[in-house]
């Protein structure tokens, strides 16, 4: 015989429905997924001079879970972070809030440390550049909080770090190399092993 609590398919619908939410970010239940080992390498380039069929924006809220952060065409996806830009001549990250018609939910952070040497990120907001271009030069790191994930119905964001190897190109690219923790709301952004 059932058990009388769940009997009816609405009681194991809901029952269902809160192991999902539970099964998100910020409980317990939270599956942890290992940090790479090594720095990836992403390639974006100028959103206004740059060729359409070129990515220029940096999606770092697919790197949750078993993910990894991706480039994307802003022309065919809202799904991004940060986007690179030249403006007035010079190299720019360009945070959602940049853009009048989308929200202010990413930030970038310019660190004054080696890449090795970032461990953690700041998990506040007002760490980080929301609505105004941040200047890129290369060797220097920056932090990335990403936009909450979508796919979820509670927040969760995504840190990365990342360090500018090249700037270059006509039209104008940056070539970076970048770690990021998979697990939600996780600051720590050293590789795996180093713990």
């Amino acid at each position: 015989m059932a058990n009388a609590r769940f009997r009816s398919g609405h009681d194991r619908a809901v029952l269902l429905l809160t192991l999902a939410v539970l099964s998100g970010c910020g409980s317990d239940l939270d599956l942890t997924y290992p940090r790479p080992s090594e720095p990836f390498e992403a390639t974006l380039y100028d959103l206004v001079a740059g060729p359409i069929e070129r990515p220029s924006g940096f999606n770092v809220v697919s790197g949750r879970g078993r993910g990894v952060p991706q480039t994307a065409r802003v022309d065919q996806t809202d799904g991004w972070d940060v986007v690179f830009a030249v403006l007035d001549d010079e190299p720019v990250w360009l945070p959602r809030g940049f853009f009048e018609s989308l929200e202010p939910t990413t930030g970038i952070l310019a660190l004054d440390l080696d890449f090795d040497a970032v461990r953690r990120l700041p998990s506040d907001r007002e760490s980080y550049e929301a609505e105004e271009p941040v200047p890129l030069t290369v060797g220097r790191v920056y932090g990335i909080r990403s936009r909450p994930d979508p796919s979820l119905a509670l927040p969760c964001r995504i840190y990365a770090k990342l360090v500018i190897d090249s700037i270059g190109g006509d039209p104008r690219y940056v070539h970076f190399r970048y770690l990021w923790n998979p697990n939600c709301d996780d600051t720590n952004v050293t590789p795996e092993e180093e713990q």
